[in-house]
């Protein structure tokens, strides 16, 4: 590893995040246009059982990788957040793979979630164009600009406005599963449901009616497609790192980082699995599909007309704010790469809301790039027919670069307690917070993603995806050692009032 040496600095980011909307933060990277198209190609693919197992599976991974992050955000509280961690714990050559992957992920996927707000906006407003591609195109345009404006401001309106989109979310996940009961119980529907063609309670006639055995119906592909597809389930998680990220600039972070991480899990089962589980109940997986949100389809086969307006609706909202959330991370990602010396210094100035403007710029120019050349080569032909393979292509590359990610987090963690203990230290006993059930959730935690990313190379397509990871992943890691070799690489780390290494906080303790 590079000798570094480090220095306090005068400026460092702004903590105008308020306690509230460290979770709704978190939330809203969650819950992305993923979730509301995703899980209708998951589902129809997997069937009910198998479907309702991988989010089971994918939550609690999610929580060991989230208590994993906690212990030590608050322990060793760094600006770079995940990149901090890797570089201290895995080693600068890993930490700059992980990070530029991280950055390369999202300048390749908040394009597609910016197209996906000007398709869904011409939904309700067609602009006065002879071809609604330029309509869609307009749209995308004012999408990325407020999205540019939004995170140049001070952080405490990206707070804000992330915060009001995460509850509209949440609050049509909740309208959903309401719903849903009142289906399932007939209470609503009409007399006669459309799936079963009778009145009354559903009850278990569309999981478990028709032929064959309870298994055949419950994993009609198997049992292997639940580890297969987990990459698939994983990326509806995407964005829960977000919190973490965001902790640099959150006010009193001991107390709201590791609360925040605690609540996103509960809140993944109120907000993942049960709405899951209900869908089972009400809709048969060979209806669902890629086409449309599957909340939407089901609630408008059961005569509930409004509700393809209102989850169109929130497919806009919820690509805007995957986009929004998305790009707030991956330039923290980079300002946590510059500040580790592992990216150039320009891109770690901060503007005077203290905000990392050079880092914002340098991110949002390659994403505008990437719109336009999109819109050039018809890339609106995603949402259109034959087209949704590259909108899932994007989604397996955000789903492992991201998966990758997680898994640097908790192998810092665990790398992190052996340090500890290896230096005369009891974790139990010294660690302000402690990640629950360790270590084995941790490892639990990390073997079924990197069992994700293995099995990827197994679904259709999924070879490319891998080999497209790869390259961003080592490509940076290739530039670092080279320019490592010529002598350009920093070894002066800049640390805010607030921050401290591993070497400084814990030493060695003499026997």
């Amino acid at each position: 590893m590079t000798e570094r040496t480090f220095e306090k600095s005068e400026r460092t980011l702004a903590r105008g995040i308020m306690p509230w909307h460290v979770s709704l933060i978190a939330l809203g990277g969650i819950i992305g246009s993923c979730y509301f198209l995703g899980l209708g190609f998951t589902y129809s693919d997997m069937g009910p059982g198998a479907v309702l197992i991988a989010y089971i599976i994918a939550g609690i991974t999610i929580y060991g990788v989230m208590q994993s992050f906690a212990e030590l955000l608050v322990n060793i509280p760094r600006r770079g957040s995940f990149v901090s961690y890797t570089r201290e714990f895995m080693g600068d050559t890993a930490s700059v793979g992980i990070g530029w992957a991280f950055w390369a992920n999202w300048v390749c996927y908040i394009p597609s979630e910016a197209l996906a707000s000007a398709v869904f906006m011409n939904y309700f407003i067609t602009l006065p164009f002879e071809n609604e591609l330029w309509s869609t195109f307009v749209w995308g345009i004012i999408a990325l600009a407020i999205l540019t404006a939004v995170n140049l401001y001070h952080v405490k309106w990206f707070g804000h406005i992330e915060s009001v989109m995460a509850i509209a979310k949440i609050l049509a996940i909740i309208v959903f599963s309401i719903c849903a009961i009142g289906i399932w119980l007939g209470l609503i529907g009409g007399d006669l449901h459309p799936f079963t063609q009778e009145g009354g309670s559903i009850g278990t006639q569309i999981v478990l009616g028709g032929e064959g055995s309870i298994a055949e119906k419950l994993f009609p592909a198997g049992g292997f497609i639940i580890l297969t597809y987990m990459i698939w389930t994983l990326v509806n998680f995407q964005g829960s790192e977000i919190v973490g990220l965001s902790a640099a600039e959150t006010q009193d972070p001991a107390t709201n980082v590791p609360l925040a991480c605690r609540r996103v899990a509960y809140r993944i089962i109120l907000i993942y699995i049960i709405p899951v589980f209900l869908l089972t109940l009400i809709v048969p997986y060979a209806e669902a599909s890629l086409d449309e949100s599957i909340f939407a389809y089901t609630l408008g086969a059961y005569g509930l007309r409004w509700a393809a307006g209102l989850f169109t609706f929130i497919i806009l909202i919820a690509a805007f704010s995957c986009a929004n959330s998305g790009f707030y991370g991956t330039v923290r990602a980079l300002y946590g790469l510059s500040v580790e010396g592992m990216a150039p210094k320009f891109l770690s100035n901060l503007n005077r809301f203290s905000v990392p403007q050079n880092a914002t710029l340098f991110t949002i120019i390659p994403i505008w790039f990437v719109f336009l050349l999109g819109f050039a080569s018809d890339y609106l032909g995603f949402w259109g027919e034959g087209g949704l393979p590259l909108y899932a292509a994007l989604l397996s590359i955000s789903g492992f670069t991201g998966t990758l990610c997680w898994v640097g987090i908790i192998w810092s963690q665990i790398t992190f307690r052996k340090k500890l203990k290896a230096r005369g230290y009891d974790p139990e006993e010294i660690l302000t917070v402690k990640s629950r059930w360790f270590p084995g959730l941790a490892y639990f935690s990390i073997i079924i993603q990197i069992l994700a990313m293995i099995l990827l190379v197994f679904e259709e397509g999924g070879m490319m995806v891998v080999i497209i990871s790869a390259f961003a992943i080592f490509s940076p890691m290739i530039v670092y050692k080279i320019q490592k070799s010529r002598g350009k690489i920093r070894t002066m780390v800049s640390l805010g009032a607030d921050e401290t290494t591993f070497d400084q906080k814990y030493p060695p303790i003499n026997k």
